[in-house]
């Protein structure tokens, strides 16, 4: 099945200013899950993540431990890390990872990630939230720098 492109959003223009907000919904068992593989949210170079929120509907009732985060393929909890998300329980948590606040120097996809150990997980819903600043004040628009 090919992806959503709602969640793999094109890059917004540069006069797209403001402050913009994604949700994103994902199960336990979506593929690319394990594999941290599930678009989130496509910023473009120059955003700043303002927030970044998950809200657990259903909890991840793996045996031993659920692993959920959101961040990038390198840092994959660079917005909401595994103990923000405390995904074996309900609720709306903060992410604290170390990308918010942080002005992006590159376009950067955000992915939700999902391990688990011990007995397989049977249940688990998330809806992830991010707010973000669109770039500002273009100097060069053929190099997108800020000014």
């Amino acid at each position: 099945m090919a992806p959503n492109p709602i969640f793999t959003n094109a890059i917004k223009h540069p006069e797209d200013v403001g402050v913009g907000v994604w949700r994103r919904r994902v199960n336990f068992d979506q593929q690319g899950m394990a594999a941290g593989t599930v678009p989130v949210v496509n910023l473009e170079k120059g955003s700043i993540v303002l927030r970044a929120y998950v809200r657990v509907e259903t909890a991840f009732n793996a045996a031993t431990t659920n692993v959920l985060t959101l961040g990038t393929a390198s840092v994959p909890d660079s917005l909401v890390t595994s103990a923000n998300a405390a995904a074996g329980s309900t609720g709306f948590k903060a992410g604290t990872g170390v990308d918010i606040g942080t002005e992006l120097a590159a376009d950067t996809q955000f992915f939700a990630k999902y391990t688990q150990t011990g007995a397989a997980a049977t249940a688990g819903v998330a809806e992830f939230v991010v707010e973000f600043a669109n770039p500002r004040n273009w100097t060069h628009y053929n190099t997108r720098g800020q000014s």
